[in-house]
């Protein structure tokens, strides 16, 4: 084995030990803090986005039962304008495929090619409006608190934390910690923080409601939106820290 393909091998023996950390801390919080807390991580949808990615289509038929499909034929034919426009694009330069609901796409990270699952597209979230700036001080530190409302039980509200959480993780390299909006007994020993409260700490507010858009101001980013307009905003974002949107 040469020297790249053993610098590869590292690099994703080290990724499958994040994922195995990141899925422990989260079903240790899940059973600490009760099913009643569980929109503070939405474990089911994690895990199964971490499945995805870092397993792509082999281990996602081991979940789903689904046929055996090649991502990487369906990007070498989207990459040769042989799908249709239903299927897949290229997007500055990223093929993104459709298969079972999902797009996908691949981005690399250092010598790892990561594939990529989202509910949206770039296609789809180029109307979702992107307003302010944000302070140079929102990429001080490694945590990034993720602010969530204690008293909101939404499953569109849910998928957007999700994808936020893990895509953050490796599109921004910096770790999600959840926070609440507000006083709840749910949110014992979070802490309570919004786009009005940040303390000057990096925040990531989900809003529910209104029509999709993304508001950067100070050391806060608050994402709006009802339905699936709270994804598509969350997917705005995260395509963003990928690099594959400005």
């Amino acid at each position: 084995m040469d020297e790249i393909k053993i610098g590869e091998a590292l690099e994703q023996e080290k990724e499958k030990e994040e994922i195995k950390l990141i899925e422990r801390a989260l079903r240790e919080e899940e059973e600490e803090k009760g099913e009643g807390k569980s929109i503070l991580i939405s474990l089911g949808i994690l895990i199964g986005v971490i499945a995805v990615i870092f397993g792509g289509f082999k281990l996602y038929d081991h979940f789903t039962g689904a046929g055996v499909i090649s991502i990487d034929e369906l990007h070498k034919e989207n990459l040769a304008g042989e799908l249709s426009a239903e299927e897949g694009y290229l997007y500055r330069g990223f093929s993104f495929v459709y298969v079972d609901g999902l797009w996908w796409t691949e981005v690399k990270r250092g010598r790892v090619l990561f594939k990529i699952p989202l509910h949206f597209g770039p296609r789809e979230v180029e109307e979702v409006k992107v307003e302010g700036k944000l302070s140079p001080d929102f990429n001080e530190g490694e945590d990034v608190y993720v602010v969530i409302d204690p008293e909101l039980e939404n499953k569109y509200y849910s998928l957007a934390l999700s994808e936020l959480n893990f895509n953050m993780v490796k599109g921004l390299g910096r770790k999600p910690v959840a926070a609440c909006s507000k006083e709840n007994p749910i949110c014992e020993e979070r802490e309570i923080l919004n786009c009005n409260k940040t303390e000057g700490k990096p925040v990531i507010e989900l809003s529910y409601g209104g029509e999709p858009r993304i508001t950067l101001e100070g050391t806060c980013i608050l994402i709006n939106g009802e339905e699936y307009g709270i994804v598509k905003a969350a997917d705005r974002l995260i395509l963003q820290w990928y690099g594959i949107m400005q």
